[in-house]
């Protein structure tokens, strides 16, 4: 069977798109090369490259792809993801010791023998403190999968507004993210809920600017 070219794939744009990709490497580094000369001929250029000119290549987009604030946050909220389920599960896992502990603890009461009192209820507490985190990093989830769905309503420096539907079955749709634009690598972003009065501030102010920013776009 034949080998397929991965630019066969492209048959409706045939070898425009390898141009554009010279010539925004061309633009974005300031560059002029024969690596980029070569990007200009297309396909055909493409191929003539030696293996260390594709890497060259291929690093010079992703450098441009990384520093993209789109594809960055894709990166974060990936290993925020990730951090949020481990904390779930470790949590899962601590509860279900924590209660095998209480019910043999119970059961040692039902048999006549004396039970601590005060190490029961430090297992009571440490099983709801469980509850908590692990409530904490499933919020933190389904969080993360709104915010992947949509884009912010409102943000300025180092703070966004996300409009996330009737976030933990209350009346409350909005949140504000307040994040380090120096280091966003950090994952130390800080999320606050408002009030219901304070919500409803929010969303006129919110509202009012948007239709603002409409009426100056249609005057452009």
């Amino acid at each position: 069977m034949a080998k397929i070219s991965p630019f066969d794939k492209y048959p409706r744009h045939g070898d425009e798109w390898i141009r554009k990709v010279g010539e925004y490497i061309s633009l974005t580094f300031h560059a002029e090369d024969f690596t980029l000369q070569c990007l200009n001929q297309g396909v055909s250029g493409y191929r003539s490259l030696n293996p260390s000119c594709k890497l060259e290549v291929l690093n010079c987009l992703c450098d441009e792809a990384l520093s993209c604030e789109k594809l960055r946050t894709c990166i974060d909220n990936k290993d925020r993801k990730c951090v949020a389920t481990q904390e779930i599960k470790a949590a899962t896992r601590k509860q279900k010791e924590l209660k095998r502990r209480y019910d043999d603890m119970t059961k040692t009461i039902e048999g006549g023998d004396t039970a601590n009192n005060e190490e029961a209820n430090d297992i009571l507490s440490q099983i709801k403190e469980a509850e908590e985190v692990k409530q904490a990093a499933q919020n933190e989830l389904e969080m993360l999968k709104r915010v992947h769905r949509t884009t912010p309503v409102m943000e300025d420096k180092g703070v966004k507004y996300w409009k996330l539907g009737s976030y933990c079955n209350c009346n409350i749709s909005i949140m504000r993210q307040e994040f380090d634009e120096e280091n966003r690598t950090k994952n130390k972003d800080m999320w606050f809920m408002f009030t219901e009065d304070e919500h409803k501030v929010v969303e006129d102010h919110v509202t009012t600017r948007s239709r603002r920013l409409r009426r100056n776009h249609n005057w452009v």
